[in-house]
């Protein structure tokens, strides 16, 4: 049977110590955790197909998709919102596709290629009202385990628990330890409080039907086919019959890979502990040509013509502690160099066009990035937490985070301005 290691998680928080006793001492700790339980999915129970459903609000929003005059917004494990982007002033929310445990997406055409869970779904959408699916690829991804039993491990349920444990349980001396099937964790040593976001990068040598996909994407496209990534494996689909992708390639590429991002005949893959940068001049199967290993921390990666940027921060799942910006030269590769580092507060996704540079950091920054050793900060929106970012144009630009989906013109990069907003409704 193989499930994952970690069927619970819990994480240590604030320690207050309180003392009372007669006949004896006693001490108690009081401890504050978010454990996490494992939720499992049969097969049974999530290959039920797609449905297209009235508008919904945005509630739990993750990765962003541009297409045409469309923009796509997955709703974490649930499905996708369908955004009529005619006019960003006013999007209009128009469709809710039900794709039950999808969290990334690609469209090439009429075709959308999105994951269920462990499976590679093909929609045709055509008609956006009336989406078909029409080819499913089974156990096309690695989760975190399956068991007969129970399914397949495929998320966690997070609680908040306060309780007292005895001071003298050593335990607690550790920075981790497990209880049976149980991780308790320090909260200095690692958290998973945002795992789940496990989000202009204009075409770029990609066919115009090709949508452009944010800096967290784990699908993109390339000539004639889809690359994906999962924890740790590059994988390669065929789009010659673009109704039913074909498996060509497999490739281990190492631990905790979290997103890809094509550029002209390469593609640049982001891990917890560096980038990737694999030779596509054979599309059907990539060739590892350089790694650039960089400090431990969540690693979306984005490139122009002499250099890739790849944003590091810590405080999650990634067990970094670092947060910065790194300047990457990639004028020679093979060989790839650090050309510069920029500290940051806790730097996400990003996007850049020919002059500029934009970074979901403390909000939103953009920068000129003309001199990439001297990037100059030229405007900086506060009080709103973001977290990827599309350069639709060097005009247009498109935000997700937690208040919602945010567009701004960013004709002055010095005064941008907010132009619309789909909110959260929580």
């Amino acid at each position: 049977m193989k499930y994952s290691l970690l069927l619970r998680l819990a994480f240590v928080g604030i320690v207050l110590t309180s003392m009372s006793g007669c006949l004896r001492d006693e001490c108690t700790s009081t401890r504050t955790y978010v454990r996490f339980d494992p939720i499992y999915k049969l097969p049974v129970d999530f290959r039920v197909g797609i449905s297209a459903e009235s508008p919904r609000t945005l509630h739990k929003p993750g990765k962003i998709y541009a297409f045409g005059t469309y923009l796509f917004i997955n709703e974490l494990h649930e499905g996708i919102h369908v955004i009529d982007n005619t006019n960003p002033a006013s999007p209009q929310n128009i469709a809710f596709w039900k794709i039950p445990g999808n969290v990334d997406m690609a469209i090439r055409g009429n075709h959308l290629y999105a994951d269920q869970y462990v499976d590679l779904l093909t929609i045709d959408i055509s008609d956006v009202q009336n989406p078909q699916l029409v080819c499913t690829s089974q156990d096309a991804f690695q989760l975190h385990g399956f068991t007969p039993q129970l399914g397949y491990l495929v998320d966690y349920l997070q609680t908040e628990i306060t309780e007292e444990v005895p001071c003298n349980d050593t335990r607690w001396n550790n920075s981790w330890f497990m209880q049976g099937d149980v991780l308790f964790a320090d909260v200095s040593f690692s958290s998973f409080a945002d795992a789940s976001n496990n989000g202009i990068r204009k075409n770029n040598g990609v066919p115009a039907a090709t949508g452009i996909a944010g800096s967290y994407a784990r699908f993109g496209l390339h000539d004639q086919f889809l690359y994906t990534v999962d924890n740790f494996m590059l994988r390669t689909w065929s789009l010659q019959n673009p109704t039913c992708p074909s498996r060509r390639d497999s490739l281990y590429v190492g631990w905790n890979i979290e997103t890809i991002f094509p550029w002209k005949d390469r593609l640049f893959v982001g891990s917890q502990t560096g980038v990737f940068i694999f030779n596509n001049t054979n599309p059907a199967r990539p060739v590892q040509e350089a790694v650039f290993n960089h400090a431990t921390g969540c690693d979306p990666v984005v490139c122009d013509e002499n250099n890739a940027y790849v944003t590091i921060h810590g405080g999650t799942n990634c067990n970094g502690t670092f947060n910065q910006l790194d300047v990457i030269d990639i004028k020679n590769l093979p060989n790839a160099s650090l050309s510069k580092s920029y500290p940051m507060t806790k730097p996400m996704g990003l996007s850049v066009t020919n002059e500029h540079l934009f970074l979901c950091d403390d909000g939103l920054k953009i920068f000129d990035k003309s001199d990439p050793l001297n990037m100059v900060q030229l405007s900086h929106l506060k009080n709103m937490t973001t977290y990827d970012v599309i350069a639709f144009s060097d005009e247009h630009l498109m935000v997700i985070g937690d208040g919602g989906f945010y567009q701004f013109d960013v004709s002055n990069p010095e005064d941008p301005k907010q132009i619309s907003l789909l909110p959260v409704v929580r």
